[in-house]
C-alpha cells in the first residue's frame, strides 16, 4: 500500500486539484455480487460513466476526458459484505489540447439519481433483476443509492501528501489489526470499531471460525482487478504520452492579463491559481503530464517500508545500535534453519500433499461425485509426508463403486497406518529440497588457539 500509493500520487496523477467520490448501492442489491464477483465490473462501468457525463455537463465539454483511479471495497464496518466504489478523480476535465478545466466551486450536479438509473438499467439489461423489482426500486422514496462528492475535502494541485493519503485509503485492508482482541478464555475475537447504528454498540464478538470466514469473504478472485485506471490516468493513455519535462504553463480564461514576472510567481504557487475560480466561468490550466516512471523503479527500499509500517530499523544492531551491513545472502535451507534456531525464531514447515478436488462445485455449491481415482493417488503418496489423514465417513465403502462413477475404486485398499512409520531422511522430497543433514556450521578458529563452535 505504501509503495503503490506513492506511485499513484507522483507518477499517475497530474498536478491538478483532486477529490474522492464514493458510490454506494442499497443493501437489497448487494447480494448479487456476493457469489459473482465478476459482476463488480458493472459497478465500475456505471460509476465512471456517471462521472464523465456529469463533468461534461458541468463544464460544457462534450469530448473532455476525466482522470480517475477507482477501487472497489467489498467490506464495511465489522467485515460485513458492503460493495461500494471509491474514486480518486481529478477535479475537472482534460481537453484534447492539454488544458485542464477545473470544475466550478460547489456541488457537482445531481449524480446520485444519474448513478441510480444508470446502475439499475445495467442490471435490467443483464437480467439480474426482474421488471417488478425494478419498478419497486424506482418507486422508493429513499432509494439507498448515495454519491459522496467530496467537495469538503478537495486536495490542492501541489498537495502531494493529500493525493498519497487518498491513494492509501483506496488500497487499504478490509480490517485493522489494532481493532482485534483475542479472548483466550472464551475462544472468541472481539472486534472494536465505530458505534453501529443497528446494534448500538462499538464492538462485535466473533467465534474464531466465523471471524476467519468473514475475513475470507473479502478475498478477491484470482486475476480480478480491484483497482482500475480510467481516462487520462489509464495505462493506454499514459503509455502514448511522450516523456516531457514537468514544467507548467498556467493561463486563466477570466482573470486579467499578467506579465511574465507574475507568471513566474504564479507557477510557484499553483494551488492559489487553481482555486481562484470565477463565479461565472471556470479556470483552466495547461499542464504537462508527469514523467513516465515505472512503479518497480519507484518502489521504496524494504528498509524504508519497514520503518514506515513498523517504526523500527531492521539494520540497527540490537547491541551497539549501529548500522549493520549485509555480508552475503543465505540461501541454503540448513543455514537458514541454523541461524533462526540460534535466535529462537525457527518455526518448522509443514508440507502436506496436494488435496483432491472438493466434493462440491464452488460456483453453484452443487454436490458432485467424489474423485475416487484422485483420492487413491493421494493416499498412495501420503506415506512420504508427515501428516495425518482424517478418517473416512462411516457410510463410505472403498470396495463398493457408485453406479455413476464408472469404474469405482480398486479392491486393494491402501494401508492407512502410514503416519506411524518413520520417515527416511536420506530421500529428497518431491519439491527438490535436500533433507540430508550434510551442512554443519563453520568452526571459527580464535587467535589463542581455541575453536569457537555454535551449539
Amino acid at each position: 500500500m505504501r509503495s503503490t500509493s506513492e506511485w499513484i500520487a507522483g507518477s499517475v496523477c497530474h498536478q491538478v486539484p483532486h477529490r474522492q467520490i464514493v458510490f454506494t448501492i442499497p443493501k437489497v442489491l448487494r447480494g448479487i455480487f456476493r457469489k459473482r464477483r465478476q459482476l463488480l465490473s458493472l459497478l465500475f462501468q456505471s460509476a465512471i460513466d456517471t462521472l464523465t457525463e456529469s463533468f461534461r455537463l458541468q463544464l460544457n465539454l462534450p469530448i473532455g476526458r476525466i482522470g480517475a483511479v477507482a477501487a472497489v471495497h467489498t467490506f464495511g464496518d465489522y467485515l460485513v459484505f458492503h460493495p461500494h466504489l471509491h474514486v480518486l478523480v481529478a477535479d475537472g476535465l482534460f481537453a484534447s489540447d492539454g488544458r485542464f478545466h477545473c470544475l466550478p466551486q460547489g456541488a457537482i450536479g445531481p449524480m446520485t439519481e444519474q448513478f441510480r438509473h444508470r446502475f439499475l438499467c445495467i442490471l435490467r439489461e443483464k437480467k439480474l433483476i426482474s421488471p417488478n423489482k425494478l419498478s419497486d426500486l424506482l418507486g422508493w422514496k429513499h432509494s439507498g443509492f448515495h454519491v459522496h462528492d467530496g467537495r469538503d475535502d478537495l486536495i490542492d494541485a501541489n498537495n502531494h501528501g493529500g493525493r498519497k493519503r487518498l491513494a492509501e485509503y483506496l488500497l487499504r485492508h478490509p480490517f485493522s489489526l489494532q481493532k482485534i482482541t483475542w479472548n483466550a478464555t472464551s475462544k472468541t475475537v472481539i472486534y472494536r470499531s465505530k458505534r453501529h447504528h443497528n446494534t448500538k454498540r462499538n464492538f462485535e464478538i466473533f467465534k474464531a471460525p466465523d471471524f476467519i470466514a468473514a475475513a475470507l469473504l473479502h478475498l478477491p478472485p484470482k486475476g480480478q482487478q480491484m483497482v482500475r485506471y480510467y481516462g487520462v490516468y489509464s495505462n493506454k493513455v499514459r503509455g502514448r504520452v511522450a516523456n516531457k519535462s514537468p514544467s507548467l504553463i498556467i493561463e486563466s480564461a477570466v482573470s486579467h492579463k499578467v506579465t511574465s514576472q507574475n507568471q513566474t510567481s504564479t507557477i510557484v504557487n499553483l494551488s492559489v491559481v487553481a482555486l481562484a475560480k470565477s463565479d461565472h466561468q471556470s479556470e483552466f490550466l495547461l499542464v504537462e503530464p508527469p514523467a513516465k516512471r515505472s512503479a518497480r523503479l519507484l518502489r521504496p527500499l524494504w528498509r524504508d517500508l519497514i520503518l514506515q509500517v513498523w517504526g523500527g530499523d531492521p539494520l540497527e544492531c540490537p547491541c551497539c545500535h549501529g548500522t549493520m551491513k549485509i555480508k552475503r545472502p543465505v540461501l541454503r535451507r540448513e543455514e537458514v534453519e541454523f541461524f533462526l534456531r540460534l535466535h529462537g525464531l525457527w518455526e518448522d514447515v509443514v508440507r502436506l500433499p496436494r488435496p483432491p478436488p472438493p466434493p462440491f462445485d464452488i460456483e453453484n455449491l452443487q454436490r458432485i461425485e467424489p474423485p475416487w481415482r484422485a483420492i487413491k493417488e493421494w493416499i498412495a503418496v501420503a506415506p512420504l509426508w508427515p501428516c495425518r489423514m482424517q478418517d473416512p465417513p462411516p457410510d463410505l465403502d472403498f470396495h463398493d463403486s457408485p453406479p455413476e462413477s464408472g469404474g469405482g475404486v480398486p479392491d486393494d485398499e491402501p494401508d492407512l497406518d502410514w503416519f506411524n512409520r518413520s520417515r527416511n531422511p536420506s530421500n529428497p522430497d518431491p519439491d527438490g529440497f535436500d533433507q540430508r543433514q550434510t551442512w554443519k556450521p563453520k568452526e571459527i578458529h580464535l587467535e589463542d588457539g581455541r575453536i569457537l563452535v555454535f551449539d
